[in-house]
């Protein structure tokens, strides 16, 4: 006979919460609910309850904790020389690693990104504003405007769905020195 392996209640929701980032990314933010969370965890629906007791509270928690997850990639980037392009290639190579290593926390995230929910456009657009912040903040001149930082962030989602899509490196690589080049152009 199995024993079970029974877990803090603080590991039990870090698991949930997990478990809900990779469901919202499989089958999306509004279509995902307590049974779909609780099935794939092994626990019964609930104990997803008992963590999360309404569907904007689980919603809540699990934005909360994509939001932080990408805002703290764009906080920690490498530092790099101040010229811009050194900038951006850093932004993309940590953008890439978060994909590598947190996939369902990036498809989560570009699913919320194109969400016209009413109760989930509104903490879309402040976190994207947020990071749109961080960018231009660690953008040398004379990338340090609204426009230059959504053209990166915009950028980073289609990198992220490239990457998905398996596009190869070479295609990418290319895509990146090509924004790098538009981005260093003067304007007309």
């Amino acid at each position: 006979m199995r024993s079970r392996n029974r877990l803090s209640p603080e590991a039990r929701r870090h698991q949930l919460v997990e478990t809900a980032i990779a469901t919202f990314a499989d089958i999306g933010i509004e279509r995902t609910g307590h049974g779909d969370i609780a099935k794939r965890a092994g626990v019964s629906t609930a104990t997803v309850f008992n963590y999360f007791p309404t569907r904007e509270e689980l919603t809540q928690d699990v934005l909360n904790e994509i939001e932080a997850h990408v805002v703290e990639m764009f906080k920690n980037l490498p530092e790099t020389g101040s010229a811009a392009k050194d900038r951006v290639l850093s932004m993309s190579v940590a953008y890439e690693e978060m994909i590598e290593e947190r996939p369902a926390t990036l498809k989560a995230y570009l699913s919320w990104s194109v969400s016209f929910n009413p109760d989930l456009r509104p903490q879309y657009l402040a976190t994207r504003s947020h990071i749109l912040e961080l960018i231009k903040t660690s953008m040398p001149a004379p990338l340090d405007n609204e426009t230059d930082a959504l053209i990166i962030y915009n950028a980073a989602n289609m990198m992220a769905v490239m990457k998905f899509d398996k596009t190869p490196r070479d295609v990418m690589v290319k895509f990146i020195l090509r924004l790098i080049d538009a981005l260093l152009a003067e304007p007309k």
